[in-house]
């Protein structure tokens, strides 16, 4: 996978992620804000709490009841209580319960309480076990009992004297209105108390809401109303409620905040580090490269800080390992190349100065014998004139070769001696080159067991290398020599012997016989060579991936054994 496809996956399965935790993170904050409010409201007045936080504060596992804490505090901080019932109205579990409470309901129990002065609330929660439970709490109505012993006493519903002591007793107080909602009595009621029929509704409905624990009592002989009330033990208002429900909402989303800002900078820290760092190191490199430094760039230790201690490629940089791949290629093709130039710059130098050597020699010869010809201070014969003349055209023919086998040499150090290999069959066509360096003096025999034998070879350059062995063997042994050409092919290589009885080469000799310039021009000896026909075959058979044995022992003969490795 490339770098674009990389980043386009890491930054989309990123992003997902991302978006993932996100949603993750609100519905979180969302729960517990929930629970947060609800806990809240639970504290403030437990008849708001909700069915889903009384599901996960109240356990009920078959016939255990498990309340936490909190639960616990709020009904006993309220003076209030709670019954748990299973489907059949039994009581199972129960907290802070008056000893006039039943232990098992039936439908007509619920009206009972209301008659026990006891203001109540029912949830429907569902148990571990897949049923459902009923939790009733319930709180004392003190106004009610307040009403039930006024409405018993003598004389009533005038207020007596007696009235007014039982409501002073019980820091109680009472109002009379009149069918036009006019007070037309009251005793002990604060003077700025005026109730409307919906206040009255809502004290009723929202008792919570009101200062106030009211009761209220019509005559069956009058039209008046009769409001009994006393300080409401559970006066919660809404709006107490609700400053203390944003409180909580406020403080949860002020913690999801710090978390999804902890996590962006956390995440921004990360991406620095895991993308920043190797984009540093990256377009430090690329500077580097353009400023002619040709290696990745070190630590302040001297090491790279692409590799951890194992040599490996470090796990910040495993993103970028393409692009790494790509850098150390570039650099590496740029470090081969600028050696190459100065390979190339010292070979250009080589040449020149082995040309210069190599030409100085055969040059002063035709200078010579060409002077001579033009002097004429004597007049030489027509042989002369002849033999000048062969000197002068050897000469040429070896200057000329020596320039073709330097100019062969040089490109075959460089490597820019394209081959053009093809599949030949070397018995035949040794059986067909041998005919042409046949003497009697020195015969040429051609043994194998093989009636085929196929080589990856360029022909041209195949012969090169065939004639410069040959043509050695013959030039620099005695006649009556023999020479044998040996071909053995295995499953691993080929290998082509030119072997012979003649003089031997000794050992300086061997250890120099492949180096450039080992034998130069000679003016007394014109078939000596230029001296790197050996070196031209030993870079020829290695072009083709082969390698030169040479084994010799003086005045016994010399075996020179081409190895050409098999491609399995």
């Amino acid at each position: 996978m490339n770098v674009r496809k990389k980043l386009t996956v890491h930054f989309l399965s990123h992003f997902i992620l991302m978006l993932v935790i996100i949603i993750i993170l609100i519905t979180t904050a969302l729960v517990t804000m929930s629970f947060i409010i609800s806990r809240s409201e639970m504290k403030s007045d437990f008849t708001r709490t909700s069915d889903d936080y009384l599901e996960h504060a109240i356990v009920i596992d078959e016939h255990e009841v498990r309340m936490n804490q909190d639960v616990k505090d709020s009904v006993k901080k309220k003076d209030g209580w709670l019954q748990v019932l299973d489907q059949d109205g039994r009581v199972i579990g129960q907290y802070n319960t008056p000893d006039d409470l039943p232990e098992e309901y039936n439908l007509s129990d619920i009206l009972v309480l209301e008659e026990m002065h006891y203001r109540t609330k029912q949830w429907e929660i569902n148990t571990t076990s897949g049923t459902t439970s009923t939790i009733i709490y319930g709180e004392k109505v003190q106004s009610h009992e307040l009403l039930d012993k006024v409405t018993s006493m003598e004389d009533f519903p005038v207020i007596t004297n007696e009235v007014k002591k039982y409501l002073d007793k019980n820091n109680a107080w009472i109002q009379v209105y009149d069918s036009e909602g006019e007070i037309s009595d009251y005793y002990g009621a604060p003077d700025s108390l005026n109730y409307s029929f919906n206040k009255l509704v809502n004290s009723l409905q929202e008792p919570w809401n009101s200062r106030y624990d009211v009761s209220l009592y019509t005559p069956e002989t009058s039209s008046s109303l009769y409001v009994i009330g006393t300080d409401n033990p559970y006066h919660s208002r809404q709006s107490i409620t609700d400053g203390i429900v944003n409180q909580s909402f406020i403080k949860g989303f002020l913690i999801v905040s710090a978390i999804l800002i902890s996590l962006i900078v956390i995440l921004g820290l990360w991406y620095g580090k895991k993308f920043g760092v190797p984009l540093l190191h990256t377009l430090k490199w690329i500077n580097d490269l353009s400023q002619g430094k040709h290696a990745s760039p070190l630590n302040k230790k001297g090491k790279s800080p692409l590799l951890n201690k194992s040599g490996r490629l470090k796990k910040k940089y495993s993103f970028f390992k393409d692009v790494v791949h790509s850098l150390e290629t570039l650099t590496s093709s740029l470090q081969k190349n600028e050696q190459l130039q100065q390979k190339m710059d010292k070979t250009r130098e080589e040449w020149i100065t082995g040309l210069s050597h190599d030409l100085k020699t055969p040059i002063s010869s035709v200078y010579g014998y060409s002077t001579l010809l033009a002097s004429d201070s004597y007049t030489w014969t027509q042989s002369e004139i002849n033999d000048f003349g062969k000197i002068i055209q050897e000469k040429s023919h070896y200057m000329s070769e020596l320039i073709e086998d330097l100019n062969l040499t040089y490109r075959l150090k460089n490597d820019a001696l394209p081959l053009h290999k093809e599949k030949v069959d070397v018995v035949p066509f040794l059986q067909s080159w041998m005919v042409q360096h046949q003497s009697k003096e020195k015969p040429i025999h051609l043994e194998t067991e093989h009636d085929h034998a196929d080589l990856e070879i360029d022909l041209k350059w195949f012969t090169r290398i065939m004639n410069n062995l040959v043509v050695n063997a013959i030039k620099y042994n005695p006649a009556g020599t023999d020479i044998v050409i040996r071909v053995v092919q295995s499953s691993a290589a080929s290998v082509i012997s030119v072997e012979d009885n003649g003089s031997g080469i000794d050992p300086e000799t061997i250890q120099n016989l492949f180096n450039r310039y080992y034998r130069g021009g000679n003016t007394k000896e014109s078939d000596n060579g230029s001296g790197l026909g050996m070196a031209i075959t030993h870079q020829l058979v290695e072009a083709h991936g082969g390698k030169v044995e040479v084994m010799s022992e003086l005045n016994r003969g010399t075996t020179i054994r081409l190895v050409f490795p098999r491609e399995q």
